[in-house]
């Protein structure tokens, strides 16, 4: 059965222009050719990768707020739009298989986790190379974008970037509608609002989610229905004739540009129960009693492949019955969960296959992307890609040795799709992230990154290497140089001289029109001939000739292809000789081009309008979200955003495909009060049309602003106390006073001093810098006694408390106070979670030690990020002794100056760090003197 992962800051919005950087140091230039104009650049340099609170993210509801949700008020929107269309792949019979066991009618649905968290996902990547860039789209026709909890949202449609990158592959994508089950804080009532119907007896969400679909440009949806209820509210077999009469209501409205697929989990009867076949228990979603189809697809459960079932032929059997009742097998998916073990989970491949090269069912893959959230370096994550999709040998014509229960690969059974099917076709070799960006071969940035929409369409084949002789060449992937983007293909090894390595890159149907020009972009560290080779529909083979050979520096190498207009290709493929034998030889293919020979006009941009911009960090850091107007354009492929410098030099920000761009956490220069961005656009021509700017201004926080928390603030005579300064950064000097300490003042920025006496003593900050000063005076904050000298107590475990709400008995709130950091207090819903400790009696307290996500083991965007902690003598009336705001740690102590209470209340006003609202906390000890 499918289960998911669960996986401050003070700001100023203004609604108009108001501006600076990427959190960048510029240094260097760099001279650029574009479009026949020479433009220097200068290098954007490491900076921050903090999501601002104005960031674009990626939608996601539970079912109540999608009833109410319209694109036209919701702000992110616009952001969240796919601009790339599903492209056309090559007709299944033109498709050519390149071993014996493939064959073309098998097809794979990959439900992928493509980002950590259901929410807080930007739309179009951040300042960090890490994000799971899937680039093996030619062995899957459907991905769904995996998503949903309790605690965030439960109906979940794709990020834009991944469904640009899924479309330029000719993969359709599907968002998600996950009802959990009731242990994982399901609620039938967010089934029974799903199927709220208006006066004419239409269901409401139907329209929702075809809205979606269409606004968002993506295929449809994964329906899971898991939520089995409660004995107070169950299940019924009414709520599964609801579904049956939704999904077909679906279809009816949104016809075949949409695609539905049910997980086999409910049944017929009104039960959660797992099929892991298709028969008479789960087949009502798939057609109804008159023979009308319901929807297009379904998702068996995983349990197939286990040894009690293994006698059972459950794949067979789900053959059998979609033949009885007029399904087509192919649209029925053996599951298979990867998410633990990856390529060590053991499969029963025969029960999967019908013959030597044909299997009874399609295949359906739960978390893949295990290849990537088990990986710590991205040539880990590339190697377990390739094992998980081709097979051990990283070749798709080697037959995979695997016998038994082994992992095979998924090309042993399913032949390599492509989308090269029209002109132009263009690649630059990128992965959608890096860690610099290169423009015409030179890096202008060496800024992390990540952006699935830029993201090309990689080789069909990884890899098909052909070596003569003695030749040893193998193919990878390189982050250290691009032609454009953050990475190139790179061929390592020996040539002999005068033998030939051929590498296979493209599976095509591509019908060369006249004036088709075919160009390379290449390198290499030793004189090399890279001639292309090209297999015709006819099965004739031609190489052709390059009109150089390539250099050290990016060479521009090009084929006449001329004569032959009118054939179509098959396969192109790369032929690599040298006249003197070279060893450790290293050539990086950078871009390929295969234009149709036409000129393109250059698209002008303007009208470029800042739409709201969020200052943070004292106004050091700025999130902005730029809008733009293009005109009527032939071939735009892409907008490129920059900064503009004050000796006229530019900065690169970010490319996107949409006529919106969010510049994230840029960084103000010293004294810099205005900033100025240009947009420009690129079209297939590489010609950049007329660009157009915005000014931003910066708010002035030249004025220091005092802050600090002290580490301690009861202790024992003679024991020290370390003072945190949290006072803003444009402070550059501090003056502190310890009254009774054995050091009374201190310039130190994070001073600690010892306290000898005892007493109560008040503490004293001034920040300045040289425009002024702040002071913040804390009275009676530390407390000596030697009643301190055997330490504090804990005053909280297992005492009394309750909470706002929580999800089940299991994670009730007496849970936060076992002394157990395994098990937790949850709550679920809006943020404002309350938990309140009652402590038998009045107290003297002064720290609280919380226990977040990270403690127990969930990722640590799940950790609290706002909250306050209050205290009360009578259980009515409470004061807040601690507030603290931009919190990312696992564990917190919060130290305030010693106070009697019996009531301790924490309140969680921003429950992770992205928009999950859910609190998880797994342990409150709240510390004082006995």
């Amino acid at each position: 059965m499918i289960r998911k992962r669960y996986l401050s800051k003070k700001i100023v919005i203004l609604p108009t222009a108001v501006a600076f950087t990427l959190a960048v140091v510029f240094t260097g230039c760099n001279n650029v050719t574009t479009g026949g104009n020479k433009q220097v650049y200068k290098i954007t340099e490491e900076g921050l990768n903090f999501k601002m609170q104005n960031t674009p993210i990626s939608s996601y509801w539970l079912p109540e707020d999608l009833l109410e949700w319209t694109a036209s008020e919701d702000e992110d929107a616009p952001y969240n739009i796919s601009t790339i269309e599903l492209q056309k792949r090559v007709d299944k019979e033109k498709l050519q298989t390149v071993n014996n066991t493939q064959n073309k009618d098998t097809k794979v649905v990959a439900l992928s986790i493509m980002n950590a968290n259901t929410s807080g996902n930007p739309t179009q990547g951040s300042n960090t190379f890490d994000s799971n860039t899937f680039s093996y789209w030619q062995y899957i026709d459907t991905l769904v974008y995996w998503g949903g909890s309790a605690g965030e949202g439960i109906i979940v449609p794709p990020s834009a970037d991944v469904t640009d990158s899924a479309h330029k592959n000719g993969v359709e994508v599907l968002g998600t509608i996950f009802f959990p089950p009731t242990e994982f804080a399901g609620r039938l009532e967010w089934l029974d609002t799903f199927f709220t119907k208006d006066a004419e007896g239409n269901f409401i969400m139907v329209d929702k989610l075809i809205e979606v679909a269409k606004t968002y440009n993506f295929e449809g949806w994964f329906i899971n229905q898991e939520t089995q209820g409660t004995e107070e509210n169950p299940l019924t077999v009414e709520h599964v004739e609801l579904m049956q009469e939704f999904i077909k209501q679906y279809k009816e409205k949104a016809g075949d540009s949409q695609q539905l697929m049910w997980y086999d989990s409910m049944t017929k009867d009104g039960e959660i129960n797992w099929q892991n076949t298709l028969n008479d228990k789960n087949d009502i979603f798939l057609i109804d009693g008159e023979g009308n189809k319901v929807a297009d697809s379904m998702f068996l459960n995983f349990w197939w492949t286990e040894d009690k079932y293994a006698q059972d032929e459950l794949l067979k059997k789900s053959e059998e019955h979609a033949e009885k009742i007029g399904v087509d097998s192919k649209d029925v998916y053996a599951g298979i969960d990867v998410q633990a073990n990856g390529t060590a989970t053991p499969i029963k491949w025969d029960l999967f296959e019908k013959t030597a090269n044909e299997t009874y069912t399609s295949l359906g893959l739960y978390c893949p992307s295990w290849t990537y959230f088990s990986s710590d370096t991205v040539d880990s994550f590339q190697e377990k890609e390739a094992k998980l999709w081709v097979n051990e040998f990283n070749d798709p014509t080697k037959a995979t040795e695997a016998t038994g229960t082994t992992w095979r690969g998924i090309s042993t059974y399913v032949v390599e799709k492509s989308a090269v099917t029209s002109l132009p076709f263009k690649t630059n070799f990128s992965m959608g992230n890096g860690y610099n960006f290169f423009i015409d071969g030179e890096k202008v940035s060496s800024l992390d990154w990540n952006n699935r929409s830029l993201s090309d369409v990689m080789p069909t084949y990884r890899w098909i290497i052909e070596n003569e002789g003695e030749n040893q060449l193998t193919a990878s992937l390189d982050y250290s140089t691009a032609y454009y983007g953050g990475n190139s293909i790179k061929l390592l090894g020996k040539l002999e001289a005068n033998k030939s390595s051929t590498i296979k890159l493209f599976s095509a149907d591509l019908k060369f029109e006249k004036g088709v020009e075919f160009t390379t972009m290449a390198k290499a560290d030793s004189e090399v001939a890279l001639d292309l080779v090209l297999e015709f529909d006819d099965g004739t083979i031609e190489t052709i000739s390059g009109d150089k050979k390539l250099e050290k520096d990016w060479t521009k190498v090009t084929y006449d292809v001329e004569k032959f207009v009118d054939k179509s290709i098959r396969t192109i493929s790369y032929k690599m000789t040298t006249s003197e034998a070279a060893n450790n030889l290293t050539i990086n293919l950078g871009n390929l081009s295969i234009d149709d020979g036409k000129t393109d006009k250059a698209v002008d941009v303007s009208n470029v309008k800042v739409e709201s911009t969020s200052f943070e960090e004292d106004s050091t850091l700025a999130g902005i979200r730029l809008t733009w107007d293009a005109t009527e354009g032939e071939g735009l492929h892409h907008y490129e955003i920059y900064k503009v410098n004050s000796d006229k030099s530019k900065s690169y920000l970010g490319a996107t495909y949409n006529t919106r761009y969010f510049i994230n956490s840029l960084e103000r220069e010293t004294d810099e009060m205005e900033s100025t961005f240009e947009v420009v656009s690129v079209n297939n021509d590489n010609v950049r049309g007329k660009s157009a700017k915005v000014k931003v201004e910066w708010p002035d926080n030249t004025l220091p602003k005092a802050n600090f928390r002290a580490k301690s603030t009861v202790v024992a005579p003679g024991e020290s106390v370390t003072f945190e300064n949290l006072s803003n950064l444009v402070a550059d000097s501090y003056e502190w006073t310890f009254k009774g300490a054995d050091v009374e003042t201190s310039t130190e920025q994070n001073p600690t001093v010892t306290y000898s006496n005892e007493g109560t003593y008040d503490v004293v900050l001034k920040a300045k810098n040289k425009k002024g000063n702040d002071e913040i005076v804390i009275k009676d904050l530390i407390t000596v006694t030697k009643l301190a000298e055997s330490g504090l107590n804990n005053l909280s475990l297992n005492k009394t408390v309750e909470a706002s709400s929580f999800v089940n008995d299991a994670e009730a709130p007496k849970y936060a106070l076992d002394g157990d950091p395994s098990t937790k207090w949850c709550a679920v819903g809006p943020d404002n979670h309350n938990i309140t400790i009652d402590l038998g009696e009045v107290k003297s307290i002064n720290e609280v030690h919380i226990q977040h996500a990270e403690v127990g083991g969930e990722n640590p965007d799940m950790n609290t990020e706002e909250y306050k902690i209050e205290v009360s003598e009578d259980g009515e009336n409470f004061t807040t002794v601690s507030l603290r705001e931009g919190n990312t740690l696992g564990e917190t102590v919060d130290a305030f100056k010693q106070v009697n209470a019996r009531y301790v209340r924490l309140t969680i006003l921003k429950a992770t760090q992205g928009s999950d609202s859910a609190a998880r906390i797994y342990g409150i000890d709240v510390f004082g003197l006995e």
